[in-house]
């Protein structure tokens, strides 16, 4: 059973999924995570040397669907409780940013407007984005900071 102080968890509505769906998720997940991990201070220190911190995933089932909480851990397999707040709290305002710049979508769901190549880690947010949505009813939450997708609407509680 995962800590229940996971700074990141995310929960998907069925514990059923198509295994190239979670595939790509995680490695798009794990990408952006240490993507905005490395833009902070904390984590320019980290990854700097041989012994970078590894993200780790601890999953269960329950009645709301799959739940896998993710954490950093160090080369010893210490957990590094200030690095995950750091580190997910960087990916979730990242990812709030990236949410608020999207283009809106048409009824076929092309965007009103041309896409803005973004920087490599404004890229890996995106394709974090796209997978996230293709799992159907999923939440993400980082501390108090929370966003709900179901039914194809996007409901985000950023503090």
């Amino acid at each position: 059973m995962p800590a229940t102080g996971s700074p990141l968890v995310l929960v998907i509505s069925s514990p059923v999924q198509q295994v190239s769906l979670l595939s790509s998720l995680l490695r798009t997940l794990q990408a952006a995570v240490r993507d905005c991990a490395q833009n902070t201070e904390a984590g320019r220190s980290a990854f700097s040397g041989q012994d970078a911190p590894v993200l780790v995933a601890a999953t269960e089932t329950e009645d709301s669907g799959l739940r896998i909480a993710f954490s950093f851990r160090g080369p010893s397999g210490s957990e590094l409780g200030e690095f995950d707040r750091v580190a997910f709290s960087a990916f979730i305002a990242d990812m709030a940013s990236a949410l608020k710049t999207s283009p809106q979508r048409t009824l076929w769901g092309t965007p009103v407007r041309p896409l803005v190549r973004a920087s490599d880690e404004g890229e890996r947010m995106r394709l974090f984005l796209e997978d996230l949505v293709r799992l159907g009813d999923v939440t993400v939450a980082a501390g108090e900071n929370k966003l709900v997708i179901s039914g194809g609407k996007v409901e985000a509680s950023f503090i």
